[in-house]
């Protein structure tokens, strides 16, 4: 079994090295990419050109390098240093979170998908997209590695918080398939280096420079209006899952954007669930009384009225529950990507309208062109946001 095992491996090495040779020697030979408007034909806001920015503290470009070389040395967030390809046309996600980022900046460079879309996504991913070959997250066991290998990537790109593993995990992922893989760090305070990398990477600089102002404009403008908050007036919330007492605790990725707008997760118990979650009971939550009751999609927020343990909640009674946008991702995570970033300005606007006054439609629509590239109706964005807007 053993042997039959490093027979499986030096084949799939073999064919790996040989898939990603004819993929580079074919792109080497063709123009350095320019940096002219994306696929979507967007171009910079207001006349201005988008910023152009350093790669980011943890990762690097081997400068040595000639332009017209086809391969260059970078060093990504986890400290690997990776020769990639100067040319990038073909890229593979590692995941989720790595898939939608890379939907936003590059949709016609990716060779496939970690998962599928689903069918509420359809409405805003348009078709050539969601009918991308599946090949499964590299993290677990759904790869397909026949699959990806005949996508025939000329990198993998790993996003997202950084691990103590990530280092091993990206040796690992690219001794398996043979091909050059990278990790590039994202969180909410990141996610503009982490763009500026990424844009630098797939040669897509304009689009990237675009997602970047938008990106610091709504964290920079949301960061200063939450410091005219007196501490007296921050509004408590309570974000739920599933039955209702499943509790997105505090100081969890997929709570972040409660505390970047100012809110209060009254939540600040111990992680024991998966995907930043813990089990409450219903004299606990009565015990926080939150000002506010966020509800995920597919929760009860549709039956939590009628349901009598919860009759004696304020925010029940007083009607200021809500259910999280969630098309055509969640807006505070699942994946905790870059749909956060709309949620930022949704929540915002929710719990202090005072404060944050943002047409939601408008604002939503222009989030969609930009990094959803498709032009949603008013109708489609009141649908999204039937349940989550003051009742």
């Amino acid at each position: 079994m053993l042997v039959k095992q490093q027979i499986t491996r030096l084949i799939t090495s073999i064919l790996a090295s040989l898939i990603l040779a004819a993929v580079t020697a074919g792109c080497a030979g063709a123009p350095a990419a320019q940096d002219t408007p994306s696929q979507n034909g967007q171009s910079p806001q207001n006349g201005q050109s988008p910023r152009s920015r350093a790669p980011t503290d943890d990762v690097s470009v081997d400068t040595a390098h000639a332009d017209n070389s086809a391969t260059y040395l970078f060093t990504d967030s986890s400290g690997r240093t990776v020769e990639l390809p100067r040319d990038i046309q073909r890229i593979a996600p590692s995941g989720a979170l790595s898939q939608l980022v890379l939907y936003t900046l590059c949709p016609d460079k990716l060779v496939g998908l970690s998962g599928r879309f689903e069918d509420a996504q359809h409405s805003f991913i348009d078709e050539k997209y969601t009918s991308l070959p599946v090949f499964g997250n590299l993290y677990a066991e759904t790869l397909n590695l026949e699959s990806l290998m005949l996508a025939a990537p000329q990198i993998i790109i790993d996003i997202g918080p950084v691990s103590p593993t990530a280092a091993e995990d990206m040796d690992s992922i690219q001794d398996r398939t043979g091909i050059p893989t990278i990790f590039v760090h994202m969180e909410i305070d990141s996610m503009g280096d982490a763009y500026a990398s990424l844009g630098e990477i797939t040669g897509e600089t304009v689009q990237a420079g675009m997602l970047i102002d938008y990106i610091e404009q709504t964290l920079a403008g949301t960061a200063r209006l939450v410091g005219t908050i007196p501490e007296s007036e921050r509004v408590t919330v309570y974000f739920a899952q599933d039955d209702g007492l499943t509790a997105i605790v505090s100081g969890v990725i997929h709570s972040d954007v409660i505390d970047f707008v100012g809110g209060i997760n009254v939540a600040v118990v111990e992680q024991s669930l998966k995907g930043g979650a813990s089990m409450i009971s219903m004299e606990q939550l009565m015990l926080w009384d939150p000002d506010v009751v966020l509800f995920s999609p597919e929760s009860i927020y549709d039956s939590v009225e009628s349901v009598a343990q919860w009759s004696g909640l304020g925010a029940i009674v007083s009607g200021r529950f809500y259910e999280i946008p969630g098309a055509p991702y969640n807006w505070m995570g699942r994946p905790p990507s870059i749909n956060r970033i709309l949620g930022i300005k949704w929540l915002s606007n929710l719990l202090y309208p005072d404060v944050f006054r943002y047409d939601m439609i408008a604002e939503a629509q222009e989030f969609f062109r930009l990094f959803y590239h498709v032009d949603a109706t008013d109708l489609e964005i009141r649908t999204i946001l039937a349940n989550s807007t003051f009742k």
